[in-house]
């Protein structure tokens, strides 16, 4: 018995180095698979992508993913598989071309015109804006004209 520790424990080591590699590589596949999920929008999740969902295409999607990265396809190929097969709108990235491009520039444009908006309304804030009520002199003036109109009006009922 004293003798059979020792060689169960170099067995366990020798075993344990053994799978590490197997472990390390499913790791590195498991990474890679991930990266790839999250470049691919899930066809039947709004707003998920194919590593969040839990979905059964989504799984089964993953699935694909693996199987083509086991026989050596590369991350591009994947990809180019996926978007052949349900078109752009798969990708999380829209492209940057075509009417992907408007999605890409139009949050900057409209930026740009809020600051210009902005811009142009704090200038015509800043800028004295004349007074609603006349100047005390303008009234004075129409009250003497009225004054005298009136005046006018009775000398010329009175006769």
């Amino acid at each position: 018995m004293g003798r059979l520790l020792p060689i169960a424990g170099t067995v366990l080591v020798l075993l344990a180095l053994l799978a590490a590699p197997a472990s390390a590589q499913q790791v590195g596949l498991d990474d890679a698979v991930r990266r790839i999920a999250l470049q691919l929008q899930c066809p039947v999740c709004v707003g998920q992508t194919v590593a969040e969902s839990n979905s059964g295409l989504a799984q089964d999607m993953r699935a694909v993913i693996r199987s083509k990265l086991e026989q050596g396809q590369s991350e591009r190929e994947i990809m180019d598989a996926f978007v052949a097969a349900y078109g752009e709108s798969v990708l999380s990235d829209p492209p940057k071309r075509g009417i992907g491009l408007g999605v890409w520039i139009a949050p900057v444009a409209l930026l740009l015109f809020g600051i210009g908006v902005l811009f142009v309304l704090t200038r015509r804030w800043s800028r004295p804006t004349p007074s609603a009520f006349p100047p005390a002199a303008a009234v004075r003036t129409e009250q003497a004209l009225v004054t005298d109109e009136l005046q006018r009006y009775r000398d010329a009922y009175e006769r």
